[in-house]
């Protein structure tokens, strides 16, 4: 059974831990750190549960039971623990009563009743919720009502921790039994009460006093039930900041010769109130049926054997509670997808068609979210959009709906970049030297083959020298040179001059910096460009061509 306990509190607590673990990574929004932190904590808490639950003893059964093994239970009605006072005339030399209706098992002193069921659990952890609680009260035995009255705070103390340990409250059944003539028990659940001869079907409490011969008792029995309310249910029932009043589930009574004492608690309450004076009597006469066996079937509804016992129920409870905190995170994960899209459409929409950059980058926004949702629908949401709240299909077409609105701006003239050729003088002119030398052609030819000349375009030739020697010469070496390949051009291609424009700037112009031999070089260059000008390269008395791209002339 040791091991058995151990198996079932590690299960119990593994699968608490899982149950926190599956809420804590798949529905509450926060970040790894967090979740890892927190995981640990689970795993300590854990591991601190097992060891706990491991170490904790089985607490002896002692007093009645000490010697009592609980028998497996071959029967499905009610277990009645009965405690209290005058068991011995109840019991005997027994401590357990079996009936075709149900069980009647000796507790003794009240206080120990959560001892008792604490071993129960132990033994059959299932019939716990087959058991029920009598209190035998023989008001006759007492001669202080402040001592009568603490018994019953201390039934109230036990009840209240029963229901910690069993987890629900158990049925409480209070058992009176008064001097004066003998009565049947009578049973008292609701607002009719039934008498229950012995061995005779029970009738109601109107038509038994209707009898001649009960007609005696009646009175006796009127003052009992006055009895019970004032002294008893009043105890039991008051308010306590301590422990939660008793609801009983029934009262059984019955008078008859018990042994009493001397100006016992219910002969001074009865004299009292009426005046009457039960005669003394020292001894106990024994009674027909000890026990009420007629409270067995009202008690059966309330008996079942409970599934799991109480360590399951509080983790089916938590299982439970788990699940509902999933439901709540989970629509407020949604809520917030909601509100991100929500806002992401209502920025679409404030800004106007025609505000192009900021609609773009709205448009990328709402293509975004688009494609999240796409993919959601092809791999299936996220855990913690589940649960049957996810409105993934309703988003995505209210997205589909204000991407499809978008109107592109229209369409801009790129302007034509001028094209630039950079040609290097020292391969095309000798040292100080505007004409160009041998071999210079073929570089004219590789490099010009881009420079078309068309109408409405402006074929400009710059010099450029370094800043070595006078800064005229300089200057006028760079426009000779410049008209040198200009004449190249015009001649080799048959390019009318006014296609032409010929500029000579020195070293005006450096590229870099003319420190070095390097960057004197790259300084010494001519540049061929075509900027675009409306009435450039074209011939008197041809009508141009309506596009730049049309028939021109062409090099």
């Amino acid at each position: 059974m040791r091991k058995s306990v151990i198996v079932s509190v590690v299960l119990h607590v593994l699968t608490g831990a899982a149950a926190l673990l599956w809420l804590l990574w798949y529905f509450i929004p926060v970040g790894n750190l967090v979740k890892g932190l927190a995981t640990l904590l689970i795993g300590i808490l854990a591991g601190w549960l097992v060891w706990k639950g491991c170490r904790r003893r089985e607490m002896p059964a002692d007093g009645t039971l000490s010697s009592f093994e609980l028998p497996l239970l071959d029967t499905q009605g009610p277990v009645v623990l009965v405690c209290g006072e005058g068991l011995d005339n109840v019991f005997h030399a027994q401590q357990l009563r079996k009936t075709a209706q149900g069980w009647w098992l000796r507790v003794g002193d009240v206080s120990r009743l959560t001892d008792v069921v604490r071993s129960i659990q132990a033994q059959q952890p299932r019939k716990a919720g087959q058991l029920s609680v009598m209190y035998v009260c023989l008001p006759d035995q007492h001669q202080d009502e402040a001592v009568l009255r603490a018994s019953l705070k201390t039934l109230r103390q036990q009840v209240r921790q029963l229901s910690m340990v069993t987890g629900f409250t158990l049925p409480v059944v209070l058992n009176c039994e008064f001097s004066g003539p003998e009565t049947p028990w009578v049973i008292v659940r609701g607002d009719k009460p039934i008498v229950c001869p012995a061995n005779e079907s029970a009738l109601a409490f109107a038509d038994w006093q209707q009898t001649q011969e009960n007609l005696s008792t009646l009175p006796l029995l009127s003052q009992t039930f006055d009895f019970i309310r004032e002294a008893l249910l009043d105890e039991l029932e008051k308010a306590d900041r301590l422990y939660p009043p008793v609801r009983l589930f029934a009262v059984i009574l019955r008078t008859g010769a018990v042994s009493e004492r001397a100006q016992s608690v219910w002969s001074l309450w009865l004299y009292r109130h009426t005046c009457l004076q039960l005669p003394y009597t020292a001894g106990c006469n024994e009674p027909a049926n000890r026990f009420p066996d007629a409270v067995l079937p009202l008690l059966a509804p309330f008996a079942a054997p409970v599934q799991g016992g109480q360590r399951t129920r509080r983790v089916v409870f938590f299982l439970w509670l788990c699940g509902l905190v999933a439901l709540g995170f989970s629509a407020s994960n949604n809520r917030d997808l909601i509100r991100q899209i929500g806002a992401d459409l209502q920025r679409w929409h404030v800004i106007p068609m025609t505000h192009y950059a900021p609609k773009a980058q709205s448009l990328l926004a709402l293509k975004q979210d688009a494609l999240l949702l796409e993919r959601w629908q092809r791999q299936g949401e996220p855990m913690r959009y589940s649960l049957g709240y996810y409105p993934g299909q309703r988003l995505w077409l209210v997205l589909q709906q204000a991407i499809d609105t978008y109107v592109p701006p229209p369409a801009q003239e790129l302007k034509p970049v001028p094209k630039i050729v950079r040609l290097d003088s020292m391969s095309l002119f000798d040292s100080g030297k505007a004409a160009l030398k041998d071999g210079s052609t073929k570089v004219l030819v590789n490099a010009l083959v881009g420079i078309k000349a068309k109408p409405g375009w402006l074929i400009v030739v710059s010099g450029h020298t370094d800043n070595t020697g006078s800064r005229q010469l300089n200057q006028t070496l760079s426009l000779q040179r410049a008209e040198a390949v200009r004449n190249w051009m015009r001649d080799t291609g048959d390019v009318p001059e006014s296609c032409f424009a010929v500029q000579g700037y020195g070293d005006s112009r450096p590229i870099v910096s003319n420190d070095t031999t390097d960057g004197r070089a790259q300084n010494r260059r001519v540049e061929i460009s075509l900027v675009p000008q409306a009435d450039a390269c074209r011939i008197p008395g041809i009508t141009p061509p309506s596009s730049q791209d049309g028939d021109g002339f062409k090099h």
